[in-house]
């Protein structure tokens, strides 16, 4: 009977031990990994993906549709005018003038430059129109 539980207890240790290497090496459930200068985190069992944004992980929205179509339809009732801009060349001139960005693919400096821009005149339009608003409520209790 001793032999026996020695077995037992023997094989649940080596099952064990044999299940954190798989598990750990073999067959890890997430990978991460760096695409330019995003940190991107992807779960191998559901297909979701996390970038590492702001010191935290944020997930990433999947697009499976094409949304061209869309953008090109709020662009017009919106009537706004698209610059004719050959972005290969000037994205080349960007990178050349500043070096720093020579490393990040075209695809990472667009989406960062989108990002910085819309942060920039979204902030400047609203903080204007609180001062506006602001203003005009302190002249109207004077």
């Amino acid at each position: 009977m001793k032999n026996g539980k020695k077995s037992l207890v023997f094989g649940i240790v080596i099952g064990l031990i044999l299940a954190f290497f798989y598990f750990h090496f073999f067959a890890p459930r997430y990978e991460t990994k760096k695409i330019g200068v995003t940190l991107v985190k992807t779960d191998k069992w559901t297909g979701q993906s996390w970038r590492f944004v702001d010191n935290a992980w944020k997930r990433m929205l999947n697009m499976d549709e094409d949304y061209e179509k869309v953008d090109q339809t709020l662009r017009e009732a919106l009537n706004v005018p698209l610059a004719q801009v050959d972005t290969g060349s000037a994205l080349d001139k960007l990178r050349e003038k500043y070096p720093i960005l020579s490393d990040l693919p075209e695809d990472e400096l667009l989406e960062r430059i989108k990002i910085v821009y819309s942060k920039m005149v979204l902030c400047t339009l609203y903080l204007n129109d609180f001062m506006t608003k602001d203003g005009g409520s302190k002249e109207s209790k004077q």
